[in-house]
């Protein structure tokens, strides 16, 4: 059924070998064996010929951990955390553990720092006498995040997230405004309605902590000069991002009294404490007929079948603490999504951002959404309903089904565009630790093609574009959307700032990153200008030293090889 339409290219092999190949393995099918041999041991024939028939010819791909760690005893296979960072000493050193237990396990984590008392606070019992803060204390634990991990190839993914009411916001929101500074980690604001309104409307609004025996008022701020503070460093150099606490708590784990505060580090899995979330990816683009028809046949049966894949992922990983594990137990999410998207628009000659693109992306999603839960459904009738997913409305054996994750890695294997984002740039070169690739879209002459950021003069998509995509999206999904408005050079600041309260306008986005092309000396995606030997950042001359075209201006480098 899932017949073979694009084998592993180049770029894909090189990442193979250097990240995912196990001693012996030369071929992607090699892996696929090995995945699927781990992750379905007792499924019955069919079962598994189909999935590794669906997975061995990139129709559906798993998270990278699943990839890398399957068939390795006492390894993780899922890739997204948030645990509780409670105000003790104890608790610190205890979170600070179980990140460094996730990363083992090859997973990346978030948690929120709203619970660590404010800055220069008194604190009872202690000969220092004043606490350190919560930027603070977070960045030790992205700094021993980096030392464990940096001996490896890749370094644990982090989130922190800030309520907007905590006294320390002005700390956080510039934490990372010097380039450099806690590299492990993204970092998102915690905003709700009532922060949004007043935001509106210029008003004041308090700050406070809420200690155990009583809450401490902390500085008056006006609302929108916060909330420029936010959208102006995301200006500068991307974070933080915003995250909308209604929304991301109007999600499956309500029914069950489970707050969310945090998310995973790329935001797809807003998660309560303890939660953890294993991903899987359908290139979209890869089930439409020869007469660019989807087939909704060959979907369904992808869709049952990659459900099952990620329901038998959570028997199969080994996790990290036996909190997290008790967790998973009582509530089995997981998190079904697309990539290729942009692709499938192509292919279809839908250009995307357009109204029709927003109704095939509504169709596809409703219906991988509707055979989700049906298989979801069957599976509780057949192996049982966990307790907090007993508590749904309609009982199932998972409690989330759907995300959309940003998929860089494996939407490289599967030779596809990355999640529900759009074409990058016309010429885009990737730099990460496997390697310096130039991806030469083979599209962009189309009359239908857009891409995010152009360096040749290609029709870039609109930030209203970028922002109808993810909340389309996001109807359909009840875990979160990974989406990024990577946006160009000359966006301005009043432009991020517009985007972020229209984020919040819009019915169903949980959140907002923004990215403006070149705000950063490194990215890893750059644009590339054919016209002349131009720097893609900055406009001025590249010059060649040492095999390295670098900036005359600037700090771009590029490096064969």
């Amino acid at each position: 059924m899932f017949t073979n339409q694009k084998g592993i290219d180049k770029v894909a092999l090189n990442i193979l070998r250097k990240r995912y190949f196990h001693p012996g393995e030369t071929t992607w099918e090699d892996v696929t064996d090995r995945i699927v041999n781990w992750v379905l041991p007792g499924a019955d024939k069919e079962q598994r010929d189909l999935t590794c028939e669906l997975i061995s010819n990139l129709y559906f791909i798993p998270n990278s951990p699943c990839i890398v760690n399957a068939g390795t005893k006492g390894a993780g296979l899922v890739a997204c955390f948030v645990v509780d960072f409670k105000d003790t000493i104890e608790d610190i050193y205890k979170t600070k553990l179980e990140f460094a237990l996730i990363a083992k396990k090859g997973g990346g984590c978030g948690t929120t720092l709203s619970k660590i008392r404010p800055k220069n606070s008194l604190v009872h019992g202690s000969v220092h006498g004043f606490a350190g803060g919560p930027v603070a204390f977070y960045n030790t634990i992205c700094h021993d995040m980096e030392v464990i991990t940096q001996g490896g190839f890749r370094a644990m993914a982090m989130m922190g997230t800030y309520t907007v009411y905590g006294p320390d916001i002005v700390e956080f929101i510039t934490a990372k405004t010097t380039e450099g500074m806690m590299t492990t980690t993204n970092i998102s604001v915690v905003v709700d309605d009532a922060f949004m309104r007043a935001v509106e409307a210029d008003e004041m609004y308090q700050t406070y902590f809420d200690y155990q025996d009583g809450r401490e008022l902390g500085p008056k701020y006006n609302a929108r000069d916060i909330f420029k503070m936010i959208t102006d460093s995301a200006w500068k150099n991307g974070e933080p991002g915003l995250l909308f606490y209604e929304r991301m708590n109007d999600s499956p784990y309500k029914y069950s009294e489970q707050e969310i505060l945090a998310t995973n580090p790329c935001g797809e899995q807003p998660l309560p404490v303890n939660g953890a979330c294993n991903l899987g990816s359908l290139d979209i683009s890869k089930f439409l007929d020869e007469d660019k028809m989807l087939n909704l046949e060959k979907l369904e049966v992808a869709t049952r079948l990659a459900v099952r894949f990620l329901d038998s992922v959570i028997d199969a990983t080994s996790w990290p603490t036996l909190s997290i594990k008790q967790w998973a137990e009582q509530n089995r999410p997981i998190g079904l999504g697309i990539m290729g998207l942009a692709d499938y628009y192509l292919l279809r000659g839908v250009t995307y951002g357009t109204e029709q693109s927003l109704e095939e992306l509504s169709f596809i999603l409703a219906y991988i959404k509707a055979i989700a839960e049906d298989e979801s459904i069957t599976m509780g009738e057949e192996l049982g309903v966990p307790a907090a997913c007993d508590m749904l409305p309609v009982p199932r054996r998972n409690i989330t089904l759907m995300t959309v994750a940003p998929t860089g890695t494996i939407s490289l294997i599967a030779g596809s565009s990355s999640g529900i984002e759009p074409i990058f740039s016309e010429i885009t070169i990737r730099n990460d630790k496997t390697g310096t690739y130039e991806m030469n879209h083979i599209s962009q002459e189309s009359p239908h093609f857009r891409c995010a950021v152009s360096a040749n003069g290609a029709k870039e998509v609109t930030i209203d574009e970028h922002l109808a995509i993810q909340n389309t999206a996001q109807k359909f999904v009840d875990a979160g959307v990974s989406k990024t408005i990577n946006a160009p050079t000359n966006t301005t600041k009043a432009q991020v700032f517009d985007a972020f309260l229209q984020a919040w306008k819009l019915p169903y986005i949980k959140g907002i990153t923004l990215y403006r092309n070149g705000s950063r000396g490194v990215q890893v995606l750059t644009p590339k200008n054919l016209k002349k030997d131009l720097c893609p950042l900055c406009g001025e001359n590249l010059i060649i030293q040492a095999g390295c075209k670098k900036c005359s201006k600037c700090s771009f480098k590029l490096c064969e090889g």
